[in-house]
């Protein structure tokens, strides 16, 4: 458990802030040193952050820079709350939790907790979200359910990316970043009108590393990693009231093979593997003929903006995209190693006491109508219809040999194809009703969606190198009515409180690393029911933003991931029952003084199953929710000056993060971790008719030591983990004009 010490300085450093704050604003309070008001999407709609009742945290293009967020996982540490880790079996995927509820494998039969979205988009696959993001504008953290406007697959939040748009100015952009571990990058945007009408905007990013695990076997190292995004915009100003904006997006990303080390010994079924367990990150590990890792991602997209009048407003946003994957991961690299060669035939080999290779292929069509506008002066309001549909296939071969310490050949090996495909329609509304009565403080709205879903998939299973296999089906349709409703009042022009009750649900799916009857009988979907309440406010000149929200989950057949207790390389998906989850967040910025400004978020929460019965008996007292960090926080100090010369800048990142397990079963465990981060440099250079900037980076700069994700491999005794990056370091270089 924590210490309750790192909660002491926490506590401290709050208390020491908010008297820094009184006593700035006493010194400085005939000066104007409000914040800047935060523009959000998070309701379809253009917003203040603090008029939107949703617990949110959004970062500004800046923000997104002096933290040098490049990928979705990029914004861990920075959320309370928010969990991420790469795949299991691929680093170039991502899982992600709020609030306790996610998604820890990544099926293509099973979908996601947290919906991500890209300029609108719904991304059906978590396949490549460690990709290079190319021209990002802003991104958006939505903690809670989201079921009403972003639909069936949001039970946890949503993440949603803003990429920039084309406009009317011309600008261009060269950025030049190195590190230690042999990393660079290379980032170029520009942005060209072509016309009066027409304008275009296209990034292209290039970056490698070495990683951090060192292979002295054969083949590739660990972690070494290429990535590409490309990205092109163009926007047509057709009429006055009409505007087409075409996006293309492509990355790719070559390696990113895990290191996986043997930590923790369980039971006496992994006795034998003791003299090969370390539980501290090692710099060098061993495998042979270890392969690279590929994702290609791609998608188009077409938004069409009618402006019909000031009271309505028509956008289509319709879209393709398609990704290609192939995984390779072993999981017995320390064996290897830590052998010594006392088994030079394994080593010689290049047998393997498990690994897998996993072959995923998926494109996916999307349409949504919006109507978004205003009747009768006093309701605001968003609708539309929205439909998905999805095709993919998933291939994997798993090979099992605990006997190749001894050199022996392979005792077992598991080959399935899955082809699935799902579809999804939706129709939804919200409408935000500010009546004359009570001098219009009093906001109501009201949310409904209604989807139905379908899913169809079928499996091929040869285990043990049967010559025929077997081959089942399974077919899945559900539907379901998502409503939420939602009471604010504005007690002050800066005071705004809320109370919402929102359902949501997630789709049902089948088991495609499981047996073929668990595989045919699928797993049903999820439901939930969430209480909030919160409140926003702007204090002391609007120097201060401090929004809170508390929350209480309901959660029914909840899905949960669990490794099979006999087969090691099996893997079920259940339905868990009932759940109740409940805690809080707390978001503080202020300006401490003209050129300091101070940004404190803390996340509380408390997640139990109330029920969960496995393979016919409940064993709810003995299972955790996975992901689910009871304290976690982020603290930051940003601090410009404008010097004879450009801007200084420095900033100082703080993020905590609570121990929590990565699956339900308990073993596999990440301790509590506090990271430091650091940045310094010199901002607007100028340099002809452009500016230089200038800024050193570093991250982790304690050096600390944890685990990134582990794996309990239940009855065969033993936990493999992967370890976090160590202290990392460089410098970015950025040229505009």
């Amino acid at each position: 458990m924590s210490s309750p010490k790192n909660y002491s300085y926490a506590v401290r450093a709050l208390i020491m802030a908010i008297a820094a704050i009184n006593i700035s604003y006493a010194e400085q309070s005939n000066n104007s040193l409000a914040l800047e008001e935060v523009i959000v999407t998070a309701q379809k709609k253009t917003e203040s952050l603090q008029d939107a009742p949703i617990s949110l945290i959004a970062f500004g293009s800046e923000k997104i820079e002096q933290l040098g967020i490049s990928d979705v996982g990029d914004i861990q540490g920075a959320v309370p709350n928010l969990s991420t880790a790469p795949h299991p079996s691929n680093r170039n995927s991502l899982t992600a939790f709020i609030r306790g509820v996610g998604n820890a494998d990544l099926q293509i039969t099973k979908d996601p907790a947290v919906g991500v979205y890209l300029d609108g988009v719904y991304l059906g696959r978590s396949a490549g979200l460690t990709a290079d993001i190319a021209d990002v504008q802003a991104i958006e953290v939505l903690r809670g359910p989201q079921g009403t406007l972003y639909g069936r697959n949001t039970t946890g939040g949503a993440i949603s990316i803003r990429s920039a748009q084309a406009d009317e100015e011309f600008s261009l952009k060269q950025k030049f970043s190195k590190g230690n571990r042999g990393y660079w990058r290379t980032l170029t945007q520009v942005n060209l009108p072509i016309t009066d009408t027409v304008m275009v905007r296209a990034a292209f990013s290039r970056s490698a590393e070495d990683g951090w695990v060192e292979n002295i076997g054969t083949g590739k190292d660990f972690g070494e990693q290429q990535k590409q995004a490309l990205r092109l915009a163009v926007r047509w100003l057709v009429s006055d009231t009409l505007t087409l904006d075409y996006a293309f997006d492509q990355s790719e990303i070559n390696g990113g093979q895990l290191a996986y080390q043997l930590t923790h010994i369980t039971n006496p079924n992994g006795a034998g593997l003791a003299p090969f367990s370390r539980n501290t990150r090692q710099s060098a590990l061993s495998v042979n003929n270890l392969e690279k890792s590929s994702d290609d991602v791609s998608g188009h997209s077409l938004t069409a903006s009618w402006f019909i009048s000031d009271d309505l407003t028509i956008k289509s946003i319709t879209a393709y995209r398609d990704l290609d994957e192939f995984a390779y991961q072993d999981y017995s690299a320390s064996a290897h190693h830590f052998s010594g060669g006392a088994f030079p035939s394994m080593v010689a080999s290049g047998a393997e006491i498990l690994d897998t290779r996993t072959d995923k292929v998926q494109d996916q069509i999307s349409q949504e109508i919006q109507f978004l506008g205003t009747l009768y002066g006093k309701i605001d309001y968003v609708a539309g219809l929205y439909y998905f549909k999805e095709k993919g296939r998933e291939d994997q071969l798993a090979s099992l040999n605990l006997l190749a310490l001894g050199g022996f050949p392979e005792i077992a090996e598991e080959y399935n194809e899955v082809d699935a495909s799902a579809e999804s329609l939706a129709a939804f509304s919200q409408f935000e009703y500010t009546p004359d009565l009570l001098e219009q403080r009093l906001h109501l709205t009201l949310g409904m969606r209604y989807t139905n879903d379908k899913r169809e998939a079928s499996k091929y299973d040869n285990l043990f190198n049967n010559l025929n296999g077997t081959t089942v089906n399974g077919e899945q349709s559900s539907s379901k009515f998502t409503p939420s409703i939602t009471v604010a009042y504005d007690l002050s022009d800066d005071i705004n409180a809320y109370a919402k009750i929102a359902t949501a649900y997630r789709a049902g799916g089948f088991n495609t690393r499981g047996t073929e009857s668990r595989f045919a009988s699928g797993f049903d979907p999820e439901e939930l029911l969430a209480y909030e309440i919160g409140s926003k406010a702007e204090l002391l000149n609007r120097r201060v933003r401090l929004n809170l929200a508390a929350f209480l989950y309901e959660y029914t057949d909840l899905q949960v991931d669990q490794s099979d207790p006999v087969n090691i390389i099996a893997t079920d998906t259940f339905n868990a029952g009932k759940a109740e989850m409940s805690g809080a967040e707390i978001d503080l910025t202020a300006v401490l003084s003209r050129d300091l400004l101070l940004n404190v978020s803390y996340g509380y929460l408390d997640a139990n199953y109330e029920s969960f019965i496995q393979y016919g008996q409940e064993v709810s007292n003995s299972k955790n929710v996975p992901s689910a960090p009871q304290h976690s926080y982020n603290i930051s100090l940003d601090y410009a000056r404008t010097v004879s010369f450009g801007e200084l800048n420095a900033a100082l990142n703080y993020s905590w993060e609570d121990e929590y397990y990565f699956s339900s079963q308990g073993v596999a465990r990440k301790d509590d971790v506090g990271l430091l981060g650091a940045t310094l440099g010199v901002r607007d250079i100028a340099m002809g008719d452009g500016e230089l900037s200038v800024q050193l980076w570093g991250k982790n700069l304690e050096n600390k030591n944890y685990a990134a994700h582990e794996i309990d491999w239940a009855a065969s005794g033993f936990v493999t983990t992967i370890f976090g990056e160590p202290r990392s370091f460089g410098l970015d270089v950025t040229l505009s004009f």
